[in-house]
């Protein structure tokens, strides 16, 4: 299993292009993040206490997540569906019969590859956004556990969209299920009434809700919020796992 995940590594890290989408990630979600501190900080420094914490402090900074979450998601779906254009998924898998083991050792990379990203944005994301709303939250506490929700989404987000794509084999039509789905069906269902609750059910929904503290009513918390995140990337790993299985590589 090491010498797979090294291999993977090597992959990953020796692609231009891996780089170039980390830091625009991380870019999108600082910005974002930064510029609704901005608009929100003199309502939220003028406010009492309870509105302050309504206005969320906390999740305010990671706003930008949901921008700058779409460069991890292409990544990681280039990772897997390059091996399917390229036609190296043959010799790959003529090295490694045992699909299974590739398939772990992929996503698995993939899943490190975002924890490790995922932390480091939502430091500087924190404490950037902090600084300009205001709130002088510190890494610890409801900060440190955003940070560490914000690592865990993004390590999710891209073994869920790296799964997805070995079971379609196609880039393009993995990115045409999950971009849609991050940017157009999640916030329709999210602003109609009737479809609010199943909404809150969706993958980046529920992800999300790891770097938030208020909550509304019928809110899901941040703990049961990631949890219906694992609960959907087990599902999509499981599937993967059994079409890799039938495929004719």
């Amino acid at each position: 299993m090491r010498d797979l995940l090294a291999a993977e590594w090597i992959k990953l890290r020796s692609v231009r292009s891996t780089w170039t989408l980390l830091a625009l990630g991380s870019a999108l979600t600082v910005a974002v993040g930064l510029l609704f501190c901005a608009l929100i900080g003199p309502e939220y420094r003028a406010a009492a206490a309870g509105r302050q914490r309504e206005l969320d402090p906390v999740g305010l900074p990671f706003t930008g997540l949901q921008f700058g979450q779409v460069p991890l998601v292409i990544l990681a779906v280039l990772a897997v569906g390059n091996e399917y254009g390229t036609g190296m998924i043959r010799t790959t898998l003529a090295a490694v019969p045992r699909r299974g083991l590739f398939l772990s050792a992929k996503l698995a990379l993939l899943g490190l590859a975002g924890l490790a990203w995922g932390l480091a944005t939502g430091a500087v994301t924190l404490l950037a956004g902090s600084a300009v709303l205001g709130a002088g939250l510190p890494l610890s506490g409801e900060g440190l556990r955003a940070v560490v929700g914000a690592g865990v989404y993004a390590g999710l987000l891209a073994v869920l969209s790296g799964a997805l794509t070995f079971m379609v084999r196609k880039s393009l039509t993995a990115l045409g299920v999950l971009l849609p789905l991050l940017f157009v069906v999640s916030g329709v269902m999210a602003t109609a009434p009737r479809l609010r609750p199943l909404a809150r059910l969706l993958p980046d929904r529920a992800g999300l809700r790891l770097m938030q503290t208020h909550q509304d009513v019928g809110d899901l918390t941040p703990l049961a919020g990631g949890g219906v995140l694992f609960l959907w990337v087990v599902l999509v790993v499981v599937a993967a796992r059994f079409v890799l299985r039938r495929q004719e590589c």
